[in-house]
């Protein structure tokens, strides 16, 4: 067998190991009146994503999760939790209508229909300050928040993806490669990275899209082809596919030149 097509066989394979994905954005677009919902779906791509509202609702961070309400509006996703009116004063109102860590640590759960990468998250209202904090569940099962505590969510098959310092309405990326089917998006919550000096003073604001990478190959992520476990170090199949591409290239190269 000729040594060039030998080397397009192995390329081919190659590429044929590199994971499909297709990035995908999500608008959460407003909905008729000042409702309250218990949660909302939209499509994009053909991944379903159910947005659904949570806070703590007697205080601190460290006290219990409930649902909450979910408020839509032009620029984006708010939350009213149920201690509007009752110990957490503005609640509901502005700048309390949309989702915020006065009083209460106001939080959106972000469910999907297949495990995407959430790789940019965007607000389209803010008031004050934007500091945000973002998880996702890496454990089995499906995850469940009511009852729990934000503290310990940490330990209960969530981890902790990043804070984000004041975005604004700009795209805020992430930073990370870790796959899943369900993301919690809020105001800032020390309860997780503890922040700092940088995040102090009270969040608002309005969650109006997410941006994401679908993995669509055989064995999706639970199967590991699109990679991302956090902590472990190792290169994720793409990774090493397209490494092996480029060592191909060079060998290519260096017997034309020869």
């Amino acid at each position: 067998m000729n040594k060039t097509f030998k080397h397009m066989l192995v390329a081919a394979g190659l590429m044929a190991a590199l994971p499909a994905m297709a990035a995908t954005t999500w608008t959460f677009s407003d909905q008729s009146g000042d409702a309250d919902y218990s949660s909302l779906t939209y499509s994009s791509g053909g991944v379903n994503v159910t947005a659904s509202a949570w806070a703590n609702t007697v205080g601190s961070a460290n006290t219990q999760i409930e649902s909450a309400y979910l408020k839509s509006y032009g620029g984006g996703l708010g939350v009213k939790n149920y201690d509007a009116g009752n110990g957490d004063a503005g609640e509901g109102s502005n700048p309390e209508h949309a989702m915020d860590n006065d009083d209460r640590y106001d939080s959106i759960l972000l469910s999907f229909s297949k495990a995407i990468n959430l790789t940019n998250v965007r607000n389209d209202w803010y008031s004050g300050d934007s500091d945000m904090s973002i998880l996702a569940y890496v454990g089995s099962g499906t995850p469940t928040l009511t009852g729990g505590t934000y503290a310990s969510l940490v330990s209960n098959g969530w981890t902790s993806i990043s804070d984000l310092y004041n975005p604004g309405t700009n795209w805020a990326s992430t930073g990370t490669a870790v796959y899943s089917s369900h993301w919690l998006v809020g105001a800032f919550n020390p309860a997780f990275n503890g922040g700092g000096s940088n995040y102090a003073g009270n969040d608002y604001m309005k969650l109006y899209a997410a941006k994401g990478t679908i993995c669509t190959a055989a064995g999706g992520a639970n199967g590991g082809v699109c990679g991302g476990t956090p902590g472990t170090g190792v290169p994720e199949p793409g990774s090493l596919a397209l490494a092996g591409l480029g060592l191909l290239g060079v060998i290519g190269l260096r017997r034309r030149r020869k």
